[in-house]
């Protein structure tokens, strides 16, 4: 049985380098930590348009921003970087 566990912080600064290389720029930065805001607005929006208490709003926002943040790095950074380990391994199995 396999055990995996969620990266840790300095796994994901660690793989952020590896998937940007050069091309770490100040707009894809701003970009990425716009996308999370936008995402917490929305998330914020469905709270006060369920008509949720101001803590229900809170709880709601505030439950779901590790979600967020995490599905955020997730598909920008792990994934690209697990599809590129599953190509090496096809490719290795191919050469045998």
């Amino acid at each position: 049985m396999t055990v995996t566990s969620m990266p840790g912080l300095l796994d994901l600064i660690l793989i952020k380098e590896k998937v940007n290389g050069d091309r770490d720029n100040i707009f894809l930065m701003l970009f990425e930590k716009a996308f999370i805001l936008i995402a917490l607005l929305v998330i914020f929006l469905v709270g006060v348009g369920l008509g949720l208490p101001d803590w229900g709003v809170a709880v709601l926002v505030g439950g779901s921003l590790g979600t967020v943040v995490y599905g955020h790095y997730y598909f920008i950074y792990i994934r690209p970087v697990k599809k590129q380990q599953n190509l090496d391994v096809r490719t290795r199995q191919r050469t045998r």
